[in-house]
């Protein structure tokens, strides 16, 4: 495998270039080639660059994106020259796929590129590079997820003075479109690496509405937007997203630490991203030291270089870009230490996908991927860092903290102890005292959200869980045994919580049990399998107990009033035909 790469700032330029490669031994005994562009610029026919490159390679995969150029005035890289990258594989064989999605769906290209995938043997990654939405990449790439391929690339971006449009290249010019380059090969082995290095400060806050997959309307209940207002006394007004983009929200998904960009905002107060969200994801403000962002990235330069890579394509967001400015050149140019001519481009979102499902469309991130054709060794090598899990080296003793440094310090430190002050008060506010399990106001806030994801399509059941003769032991008993009954009831049906699962006291010896991706069979064993469980221990001094349980599942039309009345109903039904039982509504 061998990588060129190239710059120009005219056609004519460029068209001095490609007789070199023609002429070149590396491309004429390839058996695949890939051409990655990255454009700045204003003043290019891009529909005569694509043809001029398909017309002289017509066998090699073309791909590139226009560039993420939002550093503004500070940093303007619309004068800089095309990037132009041939990759010459020795053993891998390359198939591009274009999507124009002015003409079809996200959802019926997806639906297409699995089909081609499945027909593929020795299918190794995917690069996607495109120009749509984050619900449009998302949609697509949901189609083929299961094929358990890693995933790379890029979303094209624009200049956030000029206004141009963003667009992705492939056998054509696209402005929503999609654009797929297939690495099929036996010993193509991969490294991917995301680098993100902001640090979460302040409080978390909450997504509590979303409008489509990359809009929030309210944060914690609240317009959106006051969190700028409230947090940095940014107003909204014409350089909103200037001010804020600095400032990215981190949302931990598992391992992982996702950014998201502000891009615009509205007049009601909702916020516009460059990449999805969920209602219910969690998240911080965040920032970044300078020295940290470099250290990060020269420890990321140094394994990869340890790697031995012969191709290297690094993907940088804009919006880091825009924080480093000029700086941000120093950062790529730590990669020349892998030793290869390495492509590079500034984006609005970063593709980054394992095998496993982990990774997304990334923001603020820089991505570096390595490829090398070789017959031993790991098939993909995956590394995400942040400043948390790498050995940050920049801090040293003897010497004047930077303000930044000692700023960042004293925020990180005091969102610990917020967070550990918060949840401990969350657990007064949100927890049943006697039980430790939801009280009635966090239940019905959880039935609210769970309601909301049903009519989004999520399949819901509600058990409502009522002890029998539960007044009796309190009359025989008293009242101290009668709340360790309670205790031990609940903790017995503890024992079944899973992934999704919310259990908590409605009041009395009334529980709800919420269960997540079930219907009504499934639904119905589940709660026989509580019902038994209580049912076959022996309880002291009580001995036997039981328990009914109404079962409902969740229906468009329901509201948190309806849903719960179903389910009660069904509970006194159990109780007026014999108690013990399970009855479903």
């Amino acid at each position: 495998m061998k990588q060129k790469t190239f710059h120009f700032i005219n056609l004519e330029e460029l068209q001095c270039i490609i007789p070199n490669i023609l002429n070149d031994d590396y491309y004429k005994n390839a058996t695949g080639v890939l051409i990655q562009l990255h454009n700045p610029r204003f003043d290019i026919d891009e529909d005569k660059l694509v043809l001029m490159l398909t017309e002289a390679f017509p066998d090699a995969c073309v791909s590139g994106i226009t560039a993420a150029n939002i550093a503004g005035e500070d940093f303007d890289i619309s004068n800089f020259p095309v990037e132009i990258s041939f990759t010459f594989f020795n053993h891998t064989r390359l198939i591009q796929y274009d999507f124009d999605l002015s003409g079809t769906t996200s959802y019926i290209a997806g639906r297409e590129m699995n089909e081609y995938l499945e027909k593929i043997s020795d299918l190794k990654c995917l690069q996607i590079f495109y120009a749509s939405n984050s619900a449009s990449i998302n949609t697509f790439m949901k189609e083929f997820n299961h094929q358990k391929l890693a995933i790379f690339g890029v979303k094209a971006g624009r200049c956030i003075t000029k206004k141009n449009t963003a667009k992705v290249y492939g056998k054509k010019v696209y402005v929503n479109g999609i654009v797929v380059v297939a690495f099929v090969s036996d010993c193509l082995k991969i490294y991917m690496d995301n680098n993100l290095g902001w640090q979460p400060i302040g409080v978390e806050m909450a997504i509590t509405k979303t409008s489509g997959n990359s809009i929030i309307s309210e944060i914690d209940k609240k317009p959106a937007i006051d969190i700028y207002t409230k947090y940095l006394k940014v107003e909204p007004d014409k350089y909103f997203v200037e001010n804020v983009c600095e400032f990215p929200l981190v949302i931990e998904h598992g391992d992982l630490k996702i950014a998201r960009v502000p891009s615009a905002y509205d007049d009601t107060g909702a916020i516009y991203l460059t990449s999805d969200v969920s209602k219910g994801d969690h998240f911080r403000l965040s920032y970044a030291d300078k020295d940290l962002l470099h250290s990060l990235t020269c420890q990321s330069a140094n394994e990869l270089a340890d790697y031995k890579p012969e191709a290297v394509y690094i993907f940088e967001c804009g919006n880091r870009m825009r924080f480093l400015k000029r700086e941000s050149l120093n950062e790529i140019s730590q990669y020349d230490k892998c030793g290869v001519e390495l492509f590079s481009a500034a984006s609005y979102a970063e593709l980054f996908v394992t095998k496993d499902g982990f990774g997304g469309d990334l923001n603020s991130t820089l991505v570096a991927i390595g490829l090398k054709e070789d017959p031993d060794g790991e098939d993909v090598v995956v590394l995400s860092r942040d400043y948390e899990k790498c050995d940050v080296t920049v801090k040293k003793t003897g010497r004047e903290i930077p303000f930044i440094e000692r700023i960042l310090a004293f925020l990180e430190s005091t969102s610990q102890e917020l967070d550990e002050m918060n949840k401990e008060l969350g657990k007064i506010a949100y927890t049943d005292r006697l039980t430790k399990v939801c009280n009635r106001w966090e239940l019905e806030k959880e039935i609210d959200e769970y309601l909301e994801l049903n009519r989004q399509g999520k399949p819901y059941g509600l058990l409502f869980l009522d002890i029998d003769h539960f007044k009796l032991i309190n009359d025989n008993y008293g009242h101290d045994v009668g709340d360790i009954t309670l205790q031990t009831v609940v903790n017995l049906v503890r024992e079944k919580l899973d992934t999704g699962h919310a259990l908590g006291r409605w009041g009395g010896e009334e529980f709800v049990y919420l269960v997540p991706d079930v219907d009504e069979k499934s639904l119905y064993d589940f709660a026989e399998s509580i019902r038994k469980s209580i049912d076959e221990i022996c309880f002291i001094p009580v001995k036997h107990l039981t328990i009914s349980i109404g079962a409902t599942m969740a229906r468009p039309d329901d509201t948190l009033e309806t849903f719960v009345k179903r389910a009660d109903d069904a509970v006194y039904e159990a109780k007026e035909t014999g108690r013990n039982k399970v009855v479903v509504r």
